[in-house]
């Protein structure tokens, strides 16, 4: 049992869970258990906390179409479902909600009329015209401001729907858009923290990141991408405590000149529309030399800036992005996304404190990501060690959530 990513497991491990939450943890045949207890005989198997994806975008595809139009309560829904049945036990949906729905939704949540995947929401992000999200269906969610004021405006709707965070890009486009100037996004992280607000900014370029890390600029939605880090940003990075979502799979994802072996992954097949595998294994024989050497160049900086970092102590969280464009489907990107931090220098256990205990840091979400007295009983299941193989996380046998076990079963059926 791994109690606590940063811990050594817990062989033989036993723990009871009264009302949704751990009253103890100890060592089977130990462990003092409450007279009619119902024991669940789980020998031979690995139990870790529930995951934590702090950068996902919701509700724009649903089957083949990707769609501003599918931003709908049985979608977003259907979507948090999926991250469930994958032991997702948090999402932040990153700057591209639309209207009051997400707020709704967090209210039912809070209130206990709806369960499963919890949802955080940066509402509404920001950028300068055009320079918002990268995919034309996600652009008309963003703010398009054009001066500090108005920025500072934007900052202030957002908050009052209380939202968790906010999101701004920074970010040309490969040179197709004027990017977000400082003047802006300074204003909009010294209005967002007086009103004691987080902000987080979706990064490209080393200086940028340089420039809003000298800001105040909480977390950072990717790594740094046009260039290797140097000492001072990694520096600044450590200095100002920055959270950092590597956010690799999507990326890796266009390095391939063949359909990747993960395509046919059974929690990957089980999450995943059948016809939308089909199109994703098909897309890989359309593919460049040109521009998979492109993608691979980009992607070996993601990397080395990641194990940089890493090396260097930084704060170090986890996003996968998923739904950020089509076809980059929900809930099993979070599972890829580890064994990826893995490959580029990172131990199975730093990669699953980063979904664990600093997401749910990262989240204020106090009573997650380890398994102790007092915490959420949100756990997985596993059928192997995922600290021998990180990949081992995709190896689910079962899911609790707030204590109750998923029907995994039930939502497969729906999926399909």
């Amino acid at each position: 049992m791994i109690v606590d990513a940063r811990k050594p497991a817990v062989e033989n491990a036993a723990f009871v869970v009264e009302n949704g939450r751990i009253v103890s943890v100890g060592k089977k045949g130990v462990l003092k258990v409450p007279a009619g207890a119902v024991r669940v005989d789980l020998t031979g198997k690995t139990v870790i906390p529930a995951l934590i994806d702090p950068h996902v975008h919701l509700g724009y595809q649903k089957d083949l179409v990707y769609s501003a139009a599918n931003f709908t309560r049985e979608n977003v829904i259907d979507q948090l479902n999926r991250y469930a049945y994958a032991g997702v036990a948090a999402v932040l949906s990153m700057g591209t909600d639309l209207g009051e729905l997400p707020f709704q939704l967090r209210a039912e949540q809070a209130s206990g009329q709806l369960g499963g995947t919890l949802l955080f929401t940066a509402g509404k992000g920001m950028a300068t015209p055009n320079a918002g999200p990268g995919n034309a269906e996600l652009k008309p969610s963003a703010y398009a401001v054009t001066t500090p004021d108005e920025a500072r405006q934007a900052v202030r709707e957002q908050v009052a729907k209380k939202v968790d965070f906010i999101k701004v890009w920074v970010d040309d486009r490969n040179g197709t858009v004027q990017k977000t100037p400082p003047a802006i996004y300074r204003a909009i992280i010294d209005e967002a923290h007086k009103l004691h607000t987080r902000v987080v900014a979706h990064v490209y370029y080393l200086e940028d990141a340089k420039g809003l890390a000298r800001a105040g600029i909480d977390a950072f939605a990717h790594l740094v991408r046009d260039q290797e880090m140097d000492d001072e940003s990694i520096a600044l990075v450590k200095q100002h405590h920055i959270f950092m979502m590597p956010n690799l799979g999507l990326a890796e994802t266009r390095t391939h000149a063949e359909p990747p072996e993960w395509l046919d992954d059974p929690l990957y097949r089980d999450v995943t529309p059948a016809a939308l595998v089909n199109r994703v294994r098909a897309s890989y024989s359309k593919t460049t030399p040109a521009a998979i050497a492109a993608a691979q160049k980009t992607y070996r900086i993601m990397q080395r800036n990641l194990a940089k970092l890493n090396a260097a102590g930084a704060y170090i969280g986890f996003g996968a992005d998923s739904g950020a464009v089509p076809d980059y489907f929900h809930a099993y990107n979070t599972h890829r996304e580890l064994q990826l931090m893995v490959e580029a220098g990172m131990t199975p256990a730093q990669a699953l404190t980063a979904v664990t205990v600093t997401s749910a840091e990262f989240l204020r979400l106090r009573d997650r990501g380890i398994l102790a007295a007092g915490k959420s009983a949100d756990f997985l299941v596993l059928n192997a060690d995922p600290l021998s193989d990180i990949a081992n996380t995709r190896k689910i046998a079962s899911v609790y959530l707030h204590g109750e076990e998923i029907d995994r079963k039930m939502l497969r059926a729906s999926f399909r």
